[in-house]
């Protein structure tokens, strides 16, 4: 049986990407720092998920066992001698952590003298995450990088699943939404048409797809929050059970989308279907609640000129595409409030002390005379 190795057993690492490696015909081996974690793996070798589009049907994934990564490295070494495929999900921060195992892995694979090179791949909500990991692996210098590229491949993915932790059945398990995208570089792959994990969606352009995801889906996610407290609302769910809230929300998806048609030729209904499915669909399942305080958080990054917001708003503009909900939810961001979340306090401080003009300037980067800035401004004004 075909051996892939996962760094990473929380609720992403076997709610979605063992899932998928499952599906593929692996046995999958989890490499883990937290003991209770890999003790909970190897209690039974199986662990359920629950589907949230099928009232939480269960489904068992069977032939997983786990070690630590602290006590049990020359087991985990050992596993990625022979492996096939190694994933991660430890969050991008903690890339440079595991990239000391996964390399001596690689040296064992050297030793090993194995023939098929091994696809390393970062399954992170990072951009790049693959290449973080390969430089954090160099910088080890237990390999150099033309010894590495010897023995494995190190293709880019992105990364977006619903999961949560969850209780059906008479089981803890993990809930776990139909939906999801996993985009891998084939090009980076030893054989381009080759197909490592089942479901995952094989593209020549990375970017375009980390781009989209930033555009529509965590942009969505972010103006609904803010749409959401304006109003009074608790969660996301609260917000977008509102139809003047969807309606706007939707409106600011799609100028998003439009600027990504215009940049990477994205089909329309392409994108209006993805919109429906991989936003609509999921912020609306019964039973999810997302809190405004968490989704919301962070303002001032949020409104950076590169980020989810005003990136697609500022796209829009240089297009000359409408851009008008997208500079709506900057203003909304703006008027956040929330004492325990050290942006919304610094933002709501500068605006007081200047105003909202120079608010834009300072954080969104925008200059005073610019068209933005005065929508970002009136719209600010109308909000109590």
């Amino acid at each position: 049986m075909k051996t892939a190795v996962h760094f990473g057993a929380g609720k992403i690492g076997r709610g979605f990407i063992a899932d998928l490696l499952h599906d593929s015909g692996y046995k999958i081996v989890f490499a883990d720092v937290v003991q209770p974690l890999v003790d909970l793996v190897n209690e039974t070798h199986e662990y359920s998920l629950f589907l949230i589009d099928h009232d939480y049907e269960e489904k068992v994934i069977d032939q997983v066992e786990a070690y630590s990564t602290i006590t049990q490295e020359d087991k985990v070494i050992e596993a990625i001698s022979e492996a096939e495929v190694l994933t991660t999900s430890v969050m991008a921060t903690n890339l440079p952590k595991v990239a000391p195992t996964i390399t001596k892995g690689l040296k064992a694979r050297v030793k090993a003298d194995q023939e098929k090179k091994l696809v390393v791949m970062a399954c992170e909500n990072a951009i790049m995450g693959t290449d973080i990991l390969k430089k954090a692996m160099i910088e080890t210098g237990i390999m150099t990088e033309e010894e590495m590229d010897q023995v494995a491949v190190f293709p880019n993915t992105a990364v977006d699943r619903m999961v949560f932790d969850g209780h059906h059945h008479g089981k803890d398990g993990i809930e776990v939404g139909d939906a999801f995208e996993l985009p891998i570089e084939k090009n980076k792959l030893e054989d381009p048409k080759s197909q490592p994990i089942k479901g995952a969606e094989y593209v020549d352009n990375l970017a375009k797809f980390l781009q989209r995801k930033i555009y529509m889906v965590n942009c969505a996610h972010a103006v609904t929050s803010y749409f959401g407290f304006v109003k009074g609302y608790n969660t996301v769910q609260e917000g977008l059970a509102d139809p003047q809230i969807l309606e706007d929300v939707k409106k600011t998806v799609l100028e998003s989308a439009s600027a990504l048609e215009k940049i990477y030729g994205f089909a329309h209904e392409n994108l209006v279907e993805y919109m429906n499915a991989m936003i609509i669909k999921r912020f609306t399942t019964p039973g999810v609640s997302d809190p405004i305080t968490r989704v919301a958080r962070e303002p001032i990054r949020k409104i950076s000129a590169n980020d989810r917001i005003m990136g697609p708003a500022i796209q829009c503009e240089e297009l000359g595409l409408d851009n008008s909900c997208l500079l709506k939810g900057a203003a909304c961001a703006m008027f956040y409030k929330n004492e325990e979340d050290a942006q919304a306090v610094e933002l709501q401080n500068y605006i007081k002390e200047n105003g909202p003009e120079a608010a834009v300037v300072k954080y969104i980067g925008l200059k005073p005379e610019d068209r933005m800035t005065k929508v970002i401004v009136e719209e600010y004004k109308k909000l109590k």
